[in-house]
């Protein structure tokens, strides 16, 4: 979920909470407000018919109850709502009012004061106002709510923006990252944290990539030499047997290192992606230029071998690594298969596949693929041929997959 999606979210429950929260509180303070200048409206009522009473004045309009009591009472005031029978305009209705009784002590006599005031007018107001107020406080909410969003985005605009430059940040096109600026503090320490880490990733690849080259190349003159000079004295007539076995056991080693070096280096440009260049390859011609290199040792090893093709079937990848993919695959078929065994190729326009006879590996499938794993430690293999295979899989997003039933392996790949 991003990030502006997820404040969006979380803004409207506590928008709608806030809203709701606010109304109420309006409408009661405003009711209490109200409610308390109809009070002081009603006690200066209440003290107006008081002095009426006390100097004898007539009172035309008020109903005051004459307890007539001789044992003079506490005052009291005592506020409340009550509801009061009405006819208007032909309707009987009953209508909320504000209601202060007091009972006083007015010229030695005990006088209950009653007044009253209509609710009714003011509950109108208080729902008026409330209903305004909260329409005022939605309206502000949802203005912010996309205000907020317009500003998120374009605001976050950059940073989608230099994310998607840096998802295409690539170490082999050796160029410096470019990153938007967006004003931001946030962002712009991002954006140079961002490029300092990747103009070091692009120093330290290149300086990387210089030295694997450089020391492959240092490597292979003096292995070329000690192979030459092992080849002379091998031919040379004064040497007794024992010296013979020397020397033939460092040219053997020689040779291997040689050929270590070169396969390290070949899987190094591999990870590198130094084999840039594509073309249109057949996928059948590849595999029959590869069978005619191992027709003898097919032959040697009397192995029966079946084609299962399909018509134009083709893919785009650099011919060196597919033949290199084809070439390992049949090497691993003929290897560890058994003598009089089979060898089955099967192609589709998904998928290409190689299948041995032969015995169940120690190995399971999962690190079948990596550097260095053979079966027997004595083995001449070097254990890289199917980690190449793996690499260059990976490079082109192709799925290599491994399985061994009814003592036939097969190792297939997805395009």
């Amino acid at each position: 979920m991003k990030l502006i999606e997820k404040t969006r979210r979380r803004y409207i429950p506590y928008a709608i909470l806030i809203f709701i929260i606010s109304s109420v509180v309006i409408y009661f303070t405003l009711k209490r407000i109200t409610t308390a200048k109809q009070d002081a409206n009603l006690k200066w009522d209440k003290e107006l018919i008081a002095q009426k009473i006390k100097y004898d004045y007539p009172l035309p309009i008020f109903e005051v109850d004459d307890y007539k009591s001789k044992t003079p009472v506490k005052d009291t005031l005592y506020f409340k709502d009550t509801l009061i029978y009405q006819v208007v305009s032909g309707v009987e209705k009953y209508e909320l009012y504000r209601q202060l009784t007091s009972v006083e002590n007015l010229q030695n006599r005990t006088y209950r004061i009653v007044t009253r005031t209509s609710l009714v007018r003011n509950q109108d107001y208080i729902l008026i106002i409330t209903v305004s107020v909260g329409i005022v406080v939605l309206l502000l909410m949802i203005t912010v709510y996309f205000v907020n969003t317009h500003v998120m985005r374009k605001a976050w605009l950059p940073f989608n923006k230099n994310l998607q430059i840096v998802k295409n940040f690539s170490v082999e096109d050796n160029k410096p990252i470019t990153l938007e600026k967006s004003g931001i503090d946030e962002f712009e320490e991002l954006n140079d944290s961002l490029t300092r880490l990747t103009d070091k990733i692009v120093s330290d690849f290149n300086n990387l990539k210089e030295f694997t080259e450089n020391a492959s190349h240092e490597m292979q003159t003096p292995l070329a030499i000690m192979q030459s000079k092992s080849e002379m004295l091998l031919q040379s007539e004064n040497l007794d047997p024992e010296h013979i076995d020397h020397i033939r056991a460092i040219y053997t080693s020689v040779q291997r290192l040689s050929k270590l070096n070169k396969t390290l280096l070949l899987l190094s440009k591999i990870e590198n992606n130094q084999f840039t260049e594509k073309e249109t390859i057949d996928v059948n011609k590849s595999i029959e230029r590869q069978l005619e290199i191992f027709e003898d040792f097919i032959e040697n090893k009397e192995l029966e071998l079946v084609m299962n093709t399909a018509m134009d079937v083709t893919i785009e990848a650099n011919p060196l690594l597919f033949d290199m993919v084809i070439s390992n695959l049949i090497s691993n078929a003929i290897k560890h298969n058994v003598k009089g065994g089979n060898i089955t190729i099967s192609t589709t326009k998904l998928f290409v596949s190689v299948s041995n006879s032969g015995a169940p590996t120690k190995l399971d499938s999962s690190s079948l693929f990596e550097r260095f794993k053979k079966e027997s430690q004595s083995s001449n293999s070097f254990g890289l041929g199917l980690a190449i295979v793996k690499k260059v899989c990976d490079n082109y997003n192709w799925k290599i997959t491994h399985s061994f039933a009814e003592d036939q392996h097969n190792i297939s790949i997805y395009f």
